[in-house]
Order: structure tokens, then sequence, then C-alpha cells
């Protein structure tokens, strides 16, 4: 009696926490404009776009000049008490210069010499220092303007402008990427889910036809054996109705993942795969430079190119011109304070003279990587268009399948009627009942399989012709 309770109130707090979670109600539009808002690769991508935005508008700073502003303060008690003796110069008439007041000595007329060797002056002037530096203060304000860096401002704008478009090639192939993402998803969602309502059917088939049997050996008219034979078949098809509804949840689970929903949340999608008019596939021919991805190789061969000239510039030379105001003060203690101010301008011109080998190692080695991009890109031109071309005859394989699958389903429809009328007037043996019931579910799941290979194909091909969008 208590498991009875126990089973019954977690039955109770089950259906109640079923029913708070909201379904999720969806068509192929709507798949897509969610898939899109959660991807964590556009996400990246349109982080990667908005960085590349600010690396353009940095460059194009390198045009305006820089400038700055800096202080330096410096405090001290240094104390300085010196006694200092200074030659005395005359102030010569005749020549109007400076001439040192020597001691001659008048024995030959030759300058005396002190001890240390130097001469000895008539005259000293005594000169006692005492004073304390406090501390000091300098300040100055600086605009600098590059006038010409080798070609590599005009350089680096064009390549912060190239990565800029870059990042919006690969934030749309991002985008391409996830729609065809979740139509992938969203088709094989639906055609599980037309395979479980098969696989029912099926089982319900099975069920009638185990009835008429059990009727008939409970009569006597046909022996047990012949009933087992249809209970087997019966039982696998139930477990094939188990493998859809295992199916089913884990196709649930990957369009919550791709919608940024929570995994318990209920599904509901009202939709069938329908196939309308085929797409003229040969109005849009193998055009692979079209595609972002080739783009995206075009643009970094160019970024290659770039590359050189800006290593290039590196030993060019160069010219500037700068502008600056200077601030000077210190602080003496018992002396006047010194302080100065006044503009400075400055203009320079660095030539590179050599740096024995180095600039040109690494110009071949840009060049080189620029023959590699450019090998590359023919290489994946190959490919892409191979991509295309693989793409169209894929999609027209699958329209073929569908044309078969139809006419299948309708041959399994008439033999299964008539398998089942002449079954039941004794004229069919209960083994080519069977048979005519499983080819009737085999006829009907591959046309399920083909309706949803054809527009999952379709899908591919509208990505690899830039085709592809939300509506």
């Amino acid at each position: 009696m208590k498991q009875i309770l126990y089973i019954s109130v977690f039955l109770f707090l089950f259906m109640s926490v079923s029913q708070a979670q909201d379904t999720l109600s969806l068509d192929l539009k709507q798949c897509r404009l969610m898939a899109i808002e959660n991807s964590e690769r556009i996400k990246i991508a349109e982080t990667t776009l908005e960085k590349a935005g600010y690396e353009k508008a940095a460059a194009r700073s390198a045009w305006l000049p820089n400038i700055s502003a800096s202080v330096l303060g410096m405090y001290s008690k240094t104390e300085i008490n010196q006694q200092i003796y200074l030659p005395v110069y005359n102030f010569d008439i005749a020549t109007g210069e400076l001439v040192p007041d020597l001691a001659i000595n008048p024995l030959d007329g030759q300058p005396i010499m002190g001890s240390d060797g130097n001469p000895v002056f008539n005259t000293y002037a005594y000169l006692p220092l005492d004073f304390s530096l406090n501390g000091g203060l300098l300040a100055s304000l600086r605009a600098e303007q590059p006038l010409y860096a080798g070609g590599k401002i005009i350089t680096g704008n064009r390549m912060a402008a190239l990565g800029y478009e870059m990042a919006q090639l690969n934030t749309e192939l991002n985008r391409h990427q996830v729609l065809y993402e979740a139509d992938q998803a969203y088709y094989t969602y639906i055609s599980v889910a037309e395979k479980l309502k098969l696989a029912e059917k099926y089982c319900t088939l099975l069920k009638q036809l185990v009835a008429m049997v059990e009727d008939s050996y409970n009569t006597g008219m046909t022996n047990r054996n012949e009933l087992l034979k249809v209970q087997v078949q019966l039982n696998e098809a139930l477990l094939q109705a188990q493998k859809a509804r295992s199916g089913l949840e884990l196709s649930r689970m990957a369009i919550c993942r791709l919608t940024g929903s929570d995994f318990s949340t209920p599904l509901m999608i009202n939709d069938s795969i329908r196939v309308g008019l085929p797409i003229n596939t040969a109005l849009l021919p193998p055009d692979a430079t079209n595609r972002y991805e080739y783009r995206l190789l075009e643009q970094k061969t160019v970024l290659a190119d770039m590359n050189i000239k800006m290593i290039l510039g590196d030993y060019l030379p160069a010219a500037g011109i700068s502008l600056g105001y200077n601030y000077y003060n210190i602080n003496l203690s018992g002396m006047d304070n010194y302080d100065s101010d006044g503009i400075n301008a400055i203009a320079s011109i660095s030539i590179p003279i050599t740096k024995f080998g180095e600039g040109r190692a690494k110009i071949k080695s840009a060049r080189a990587d620029r023959e590699i991009a450019q090998m590359e890109l023919e290489k994946t031109e190959k490919l892409l268009q191979l991509d295309i071309e693989q793409a169209r005859l894929n999609l027209l394989d699958a329209l073929t399948r569908i044309e078969i699958s139809r006419a299948a389903v309708e041959q399994a429809d008439e033999n299964l009627r008539v398998s089942k009328d002449n079954y039941e007037l004794g004229m069919e043996t209960l083994a080519g009942m069977l048979e005519a019931q499983a080819g009737w579910q085999k006829a009907y799941s591959s046309l399920i399989d083909a309706r949803a290979d054809y527009k999952i194909k379709e899908s591919y091909f509208m990505k690899v012709t830039n085709t592809l969008k939300v509506q």
C-alpha cells in the first residue's frame, strides 16, 4: 500500500513539473532565428568583428599627432657647503679677450708652475658656497607628428580595413553554417516524428492481424506456429517504435541545444516535410569565387601582399617633426630659485643603413607566405567548385529518390490491399500477408527518409551557393 502511495506522489510531482515547463512551439523560421541568436559560433564571430572595428579605428589614429605630457618632481635635503677658489682672468683691451692673470718667473719670463703641474695665478677669487637643494620640478608637453614612415601608416590602415572585411565575411560564413545545422536538426526531428507515427500504425496493423490469427487459432483453422510468427513480428515492430521514441527524444534535445532551450523543454512542431517546386540548379552554376570561404582566402592573399610592404617599410627612411614645451624649476635654500621654460621644435630623419641581410631575409620569407596563400587559394577554389557540383548532383539524386519512393509507396499500398483481401478470403498465406505489411512499412519509411534527405541536401546546396536565408 505504501509503495502505491509513493508511486502516486512521484507521478503527481512529475506531471506538475512537466506541466510547469513551457512548451517550445517552432516552425522552420523560428528554429533558424533562435539558432542564430543562441549560437556561440556567431557570438564569437560578431565579437571578432567588433574587435576588428576597434583595430581599424586604432590604425586611423596613426595619421594624428602623438601628444604626451610628463611631470618629474624631486624632493631632497642635500646641503652643499664648500669653499671654491677660482683663478682670475684679465680683460685684454687690445684683443678684446679674457687672458689668464698668470704669475711670471722674472728670471726666464715663463709662467710659474705649481706642484700639481698647473700654472699659478697672481690672484684667485674666493667663492664660498653654503646652500641646500630642497627639490626640483620638470614639466614637459610634447606633440610628435610622423611625416613619412616608409609607407607603414598607409599599409597599416589598409590591413586594418581588410581585417574588418574578413571579419564580416567570417560572420556571414558562420551564419550560413548555423542555418544549415538548424535545418538538419529541424528536418531530422520531423522525419523521426513521422517514422514514429508510421511505426505505431504498423503496430496497429500487426495487432489487427494478431487478433485475426488468434480467432483462426481458437477455431482450429490455423496452428500455433502461425500465431507465434505474427506475435514475433509484432514484438519487433514494438521495438522499432520504442527506438523511434528514443530517436525523437534525442532529436528534440538537439533542437533544444541549438535554440538555447533547456534539455527538458517539451517541443511542438506542427509541420511536415513538404517538397515543393525543386530548385533549378542550372540557374546556379558552380562559381566558387562567390563563396565566403574563397573570398576569405582571397583576402588572405591580399593581406600577405600588404605584409610584404609592411616589412619593407621597416627598412625605408622615416621622417617626423615634434614640438614641445619644457618648464624647469630648482628650489634652493638660501639662494634664489632657478626656473626656466621654453618651446622647442625638432625635425628628424632616420635612414637605416644595414642590418646585415636581415631585411632581405624577412622580405623573402613574407613573399614565400604570399606564394603559399596563393597556392592555397587555387587549391581551395577547385575543391569548392567540386563541392558545389557534388551538392548539385546530390540534390538531383535526392529528388530522383523521392520519385522512386513515391512509386514504391503506391505499389506497397496496392500490394497490401490485395494481400489483405486475399488473406481474408483464404487465398493468401500468413507469410505473404506479413511480407506485404513489412513492405508497406518499409516503403513509407523510405519515402520519409527521402523527403528529409532532400530538404537537408537542398539546404546544403543553398548554403554553398550563398542563397540560404532565414526565410
